[in-house]
């Protein structure tokens, strides 16, 4: 089990995404602040201040990969690149990143490529607006 650290969880609401997988409401992590011109801000521990920089650069890196496997529909790849950043999110209190990461995992495993379509652009504009502020 990975910890939960209170300062992932501050300032965040929990919505109901409408979108369905089988037969489960998929829940997004909103952020409740929004900085100058559109930044998230998204709170976290200052313990892993020297890792984000690297860690979010890896997320974007990961999302120009699945858009690349994504157009000779390898699908295989899209779920496992997906499914590790659904890990990685989390474990650095990322929890939006997570849950937009098991949202692709999912159409990956179901060959939906509209979704995917749709979703990985919203990730990586999420991943460009972050702001981290370090607590």
């Amino acid at each position: 089990m990975k910890p939960i650290l209170m300062s992932s969880i501050k300032n965040q609401d929990k919505t109901t995404d409408t979108r369905l997988i089988g037969e489960e409401p998929m829940e997004y992590t909103q952020p409740k602040e929004i900085g100058a011109e559109g930044e998230v801000l998204v709170h976290i521990d200052a313990s892993f201040e020297p890792l984000i920089p690297k860690f979010l650069t890896n997320r974007k890196n990961e999302v120009v990969t699945m858009r690349e496997a994504l157009t000779t529909q390898d699908f295989d790849t899209v779920r496992k690149v997906a499914h590790g950043m659904k890990g990685a999110g989390g474990s650095y209190g990322f929890d939006r990143i997570t849950d937009m990461a098991a949202v692709v995992e999912q159409a990956a495993k179901t060959g939906d490529a509209s979704t995917i379509e749709r979703d990985l652009p919203a990730l990586g504009s999420y991943l460009d607006r972050i702001k981290v502020v370090y607590e």
